[in-house]
């Protein structure tokens, strides 16, 4: 993998990968070889509090809890489903505009590996959903320049709590949502 802070991620105006430090802001077109292994962090403990009333491992907050994947669980876009439906959840999902900016605001203290996080949310017919069941997808807060038709799923930029377009195979953290 990459040294922590690290991303690699396809550039469609260069037709190839960039990598990109969200630490540090440098842009390189070859792979890093200095920093860290890449291992990460031990995991943060959960308080009774933020478990709240959520089973272990997951935080309560908006009656809902979420399960933050660990620092090297990551999943495409359909693993990341799969992942939270075996947890008993589903792929974050917003309900409140908010959300993502709590989930922005734990993921300072938790740290993940990468700089997004998946969520439900996927292109159907030319236009985006969080899928049945889900309010609608209306005054969605994306990333500045986004989408930009790099993918049809949706992850949220961890440092921003802004969405962005992202192509389903990458594999990234993922965040799981489920009725507290």
């Amino acid at each position: 993998g990459l040294p922590y802070g690290w991303e690699k991620k396809f550039d469609g105006k260069m037709n190839g990968f960039v990598y990109i430090n969200h630490v540090t802001g440098e842009t390189r077109t070859s792979p890093p070889t200095h920093g860290s292994s890449g291992t990460g962090p031990a995991p943060v403990q959960i308080s009774a509090r933020e478990q709240g009333a959520c089973k272990s491992g997951w935080r309560y907050a908006f009656n809902f809890c979420y399960y933050i994947s660990a620092f090297a669980d990551i999943q495409s876009h359909s693993g990341a489903q799969a992942a939270c439906k075996t947890q008993g959840g589903e792929l974050f999902w917003p309900q409140f505009v908010y959300e993502s900016f709590f989930l922005k605001k734990t993921l300072n203290k938790v740290k993940i590996s990468t700089h997004f996080f998946w969520t439900n949310g996927e292109k159907h017919g030319g236009k985006w959903d969080w899928g049945i069941g889900h309010p609608a997808f209306s005054n969605p807060r994306w990333s500045p320049g986004q989408p930009d038709g790099s993918g049809t799923c949706l992850a949220v930029y961890s440092h921003t709590g802004f969405l962005d377009d992202q192509p389903c195979e990458t594999q990234y953290n993922y965040v799981c949502k489920t009725k507290a």
